[in-house]
């Protein structure tokens, strides 16, 4: 009786949640006069206000007090001192994206207080590595330098402070990474890490602070528009100072204030008024960043305080042929990485992966972490081993504090430093795969169910919700960052044609039924082979401005396509509604209706050769390994995430019933065409399948006592921890503070695969559509 009791008062509650929400709702949504898609964004993110819309939208606001910062005083204290006596002061800068827009915000603001004698110095990513080191010192010494201010780095260098002082150069450190335990002795340390709520600015950010300091406020349009830059490129929180930084910025790289900025954009802006953050996150940041991965950040630095568009030409030819081998450089790095994914016996991808190689490029092995992290939605590590020693870069997911984990297994190190997103670190060669042991333990859990339980979107939506009035609504919305995110939706359309495009037709262009707005997929272009026209299509994806010849067109930009897209539009001409009698010869592709299924045949199949099996749809980097084998088995999980082996498979064997018929239509994308046969017994019961199904969709009900038993430290059903995260669910919380179901994508995604499966199976499987 109290489990009933309780189950039904939960149940209470939620539905009497959603009632009072969807009136506050229906409210907030006739009062701002947004699109109902836009309204159902904003609300889902917690903006359910007039006046916090406008809010995130208002030009008048002015950054917080820089003395906010611990030390500014002291700082700006030791820098007026500095400039009475004419002393010589040397910025220490880093070489990535942020560290050079924090470089030239520094150099360029003491210059603009009056310093006459100032310099930068910036070090060789693979001569002397991150942050500050004792060789910098004595260089400085050397050169006369009476006070180094660092920039961007400088919190873990302890031993490069205490040498400083001992050779009479005063050093004064501002900076935005993770705290050590042991902090530098210096009569300045500048850090947001510091406070007691930190404030998360980029290294640029802090660096104008100090700047807005040192003037009184008095700060030209140039500085916010270059720590803009690497307020983004440093994907720092884009809330508070740092949107504040990044809208004030924009509006000032559209004035033209910073000519390198100008001239490297070039012909892909002509009307530099249509600047929007995602140039500076994917065309500026990158090439930017391109200058220190390449081994000399300096003409990156050069083409920021570049004052003539002649001298500044030269910088940004410069970064291009920079940019351009290191895009070819990380592509073949991406696939040599991908390839060396670790398995477990028991065919399971670590929680935490590890790759390493042998002289693997130093300058874009944190561009391949990020690229495997997405693709694996795990935590990376990615290595690159010079003889006996090795430099590292990892990057984190959702919910990782990535320094403080890593920091836990510090004995492996030689050294590591970082934030919560992304580290460096230095260690002598080892096993990766042991490292990637090491690292998976202790993950938190939802770090470690990331994985399962897809990608989280804003909404799910159709096509035609999506207005030209609702799409400009969300372009007014810019700017989008860390945070605060481009809008992620997942759309359901028709489609109406499609073309692969780009120098080697490696993107897919497709257009739909009934909506003007083009869908690009890049890097995508294998996905063409699944569609038909007029069939249905799904993809997850944000609303994107693209820029061409001049004009600026919202277009999507694909994330991922939701199973393999449409499959063949008639997959009933494929089918055998029979059982599987005799041997099959060629590629044959099993379905089975759980991993434990899964395990099973795999036993049973492992006499054959080249038999491969990935459980938890670990089949990132292995798919061209098994497009070139001759014979092949594999077996699929129906629930789990497809190969994307298009017209591979001679034969399609269901040893279950599938679950609905868009399962048939997303097999059937796997089959040869036009000889490829799949088979499936008329007789499979669905039981099973509606069973599995049952569990796996979250009800109403379901989610009420999956509440209270998370609530008493239990862990939730997978579909039902993304339904909580999504609605802001948090253990103790007060009712209000809780959303309506209606507001959880997952949610819906749900009810609908549930709609599927009790429409097809009304009617016996031979007659589905």
């Amino acid at each position: 009786m109290v489990g009933t009791k309780r189950y039904r008062n939960a149940n209470y509650v939620l539905k009497a949640l959603a009632a009072h929400e969807m009136h506050a709702y229906q409210a907030f949504q006739q009062q701002s006069g947004l699109e109902p898609v836009v309204s159902r964004i904003l609300w889902g993110r917690g903006i359910r206000s007039v006046q916090a819309v406008l809010d995130l939208q208002r030009n008048d606001q002015t950054l917080s007090r820089p003395y906010e910062l611990p030390d500014m005083g002291e700082l700006v204290a030791l820098l007026r001192t500095a400039r009475r006596r004419q002393q010589h002061v040397r910025v220490y800068g880093d070489y990535d994206a942020d560290g050079v827009t924090a470089t030239a915000v520094m150099v360029r603001g003491l210059q603009w207080a009056g310093f006459e004698h100032v310099d930068y110095y910036i070090p060789n990513r693979f001569d002397e590595g991150y942050g500050l080191h004792a060789d910098a010192v004595d260089l400085a010494v050397q050169a006369g330098v009476d006070v180094m201010v660092t920039v961007d780095c400088g919190s873990s260098s302890p031993d490069a402070a205490q040498l400083a002082r001992q050779k009479g150069l005063t050093l004064a450190i501002t900076d935005h990474h993770a705290l050590p335990l042991q902090l530098p002795d210096v009569p300045a340390l500048v850090n947001p890490e510091r406070m007691a709520q930190p404030n998360r600015l980029s290294g640029a950010g802090v660096a104008l602070q100090v700047v807005r300091a040192m003037l009184d406020d008095e700060v030209p349009d140039w500085f916010y528009a270059v720590a803009a830059i690497g307020t983004v490129a440093d994907v720092v929180p884009l809330r508070g100072d740092n949107r504040l930084i990044v809208r004030k910025g924009l509006q000032a790289l559209q004035k033209g204030v910073c000519v390198g900025v100008d001239v490297l954009l070039g012909d892909r802006i002509k009307d530099r008024q249509q600047i929007v953050a995602d140039d500076l996150a994917f065309f500026v940041g990158p090439h930017l960043n391109a200058s220190g991965r390449m081994g000399d950040a300096r003409p990156a630095v050069a083409l920021l305080l570049a004052e003539s568009r002649e001298e500044a030409s030269h910088w940004a030819q410069d970064l291009k042929a920079r940019n351009q081998l290191r895009r070819e450089i990380e592509k073949d790095l991406v696939n040599q990485a991908l390839n060396q994914v670790p398995l477990d016996g028991s065919g399971q991808v670590p929680g935490f992966v590890v790759v390493a190689g042998d002289y693997w490029h130093h300058g874009v092995i944190g561009i391949v972490a990020s690229r495997l992290k997405d693709r694996l939605k795990r935590p990376v590590a990615v290595i690159g081993w010079d003889g006996e020693t090795g430099k590292g870069s990892a990057r984190s997911v959702e919910g990782l504090d990535l320094f403080q984990h890593l920091w836990k297994h510090r004995d492996v190190f030689l050294k590591l430093g970082g934030h919560r997103g992304a580290c460096g670190f230095s260690l002598s060669k080892q096993d990766p795969y042991r490292l990637s042991q090491i690292f998976s333990e202790a993950l938190p859990e939802d770090v470690v169910r990331q994985q399962f339980v897809g990608t989280a979107v804003d909404a799910v939506v159709d096509a035609s919700e999506l207005t030209p009035r609702a799409v400009e609504q969300l372009l007014a919305l810019e700017p989008y960052g860390h945070h605060f995110e481009r809008p992620r939706l997942a759309v359901h359309g028709v489609v109406d044609g499609w073309r692969t495009m780009g120098s080697d037709a490696a993107h897919l262009s497709l257009t739909l039924v009934n909506h003007p707005y083009r869908v690009v997929a890049f890097g995508q272009a294998q996905m063409a082979q699944t569609l038909v026209e007029d069939g249905p299509v799904e993809f997850i994806g944000s609303l994107m401005l693209n820029q061409f010849q001049g004009k600026k067109t919202a277009q999507w930009q694909v994330e991922e396509f939701v199973g393999v897209a449409a499959g063949r539009k008639s997959w009933r001409q494929a089918v055998r509604f029979e059982a599987v009698t005799k041997p099959l010869s060629g590629r044959v592709l099993y379905i089975v209706n759980s991993t434990r299924e899964q395990k099973a045949w795999a036993s049973q199949l492992g006499a054959q050769a080249w038999y491969h099996y990935w459980p938890d749809g670990a089949w990132v980097g292995h798919e061209t390994a098994v497009q070139n084998q001759e014979m092949v088995a594999i077996v699929v999980n129906q629930w789990d995430r497809w190969p994307r082996l298009f017209h591979w498979a001679d034969h399609i064997v269901w040893l279950t019933a599938p679950v609905h018929h868009m399962a048939l239509r997303t097999a059937s994308a796997l089959l040869k065409e036009p000889a490829g046969v799949m088979w499936i017994s008329p007789d499979m019961a669905p039981e099973p399948v509606i069973g599995k199904a049952r569990r796996l969709y979250p009800t109403r009900e379901k989610l009420a006592r999956l509440w209270k038993a998370w609530e008493r430290g239990q862990a939730p059903l997978l579909i039902g921890g993304r339904v909580f995260h999504e609605l802001g669910f948090q253990r103790g919380c007060k009712p209000a503070e809780r959303r309506a179901l209606s507001f959880s994508p997952a949610y819906q995604r749900a009810q609908q695969h549930w709609r599927a499966i009790e429409q097809d199976w009304q009617k016996p499987l031979k007659d589905w559509e």
